[in-house]
């Protein structure tokens, strides 16, 4: 019977471990932005406004209206964005951002660049698609929250497994 406990007790902390913050925070938003002159940048953030502290793996692909392609490209994180390390040529392009760790989030924005002319800057945001119809979901509990449940459940398993031996 001490082995199931123990071996209960170690389940328990692996999915405690296992479980991820990401859960807690639900999806990603994306903002695409551009300098009007080639640049090319990502910002990321959580859905509920919390920054994203994990590592980010994002890749950008590029088509200008003339049909030449850019990427699959990696966007390297510089601070608080993740950068194109190239510049696209002058014409119009369609830009996409497609994040894959450690959420999935994807963003398309149309950008025009005239590295000859002083373009406008241009910030395109990308946010979850709203679900039609569907009732407002419960508030989501904070990791720390899902860990002590974690830990509460486990605990009181363990007392009835516990308690079960000992009457045998």
């Amino acid at each position: 019977m001490r082995r199931i406990v123990l071996t209960l007790g170690a389940a328990m902390l692996a999915m405690a471990a296992w479980a991820s913050p990401a859960f807690a925070h639900g999806s990603v938003v994306l903002t695409l932005h551009g300098d009007g002159r080639g640049s090319v940048w990502m910002t990321a953030v959580w859905a509920d406004g919390h920054p994203i502290t994990d590592p980010i793996g994002a890749v950008l692909t590029a088509t200008s209206s003339s049909g030449r392609s850019v990427g699959p490209a990696p966007l390297a994180s510089t601070g608080d964005a993740l950068t194109y390390s190239g510049t696209l040529p002058a014409g119009d392009w369609t830009v996409t951002a497609e994040m894959g760790t450690p959420a999935i989030g994807r963003c398309q924005a149309r950008m025009h660049v005239d590295p000859a002319a002083s373009a406008e800057p241009t910030a395109t945001r990308c946010a979850p698609p709203a679900v039609a119809a569907a009732p407002a979901p419960a508030p989501s509990p904070s990791h720390v929250a899902w860990y002590v449940a974690i830990a509460v459940g486990g605990a009181a398993a363990m007392l009835g497994l516990f308690l079960f031996a000992r009457r045998r």
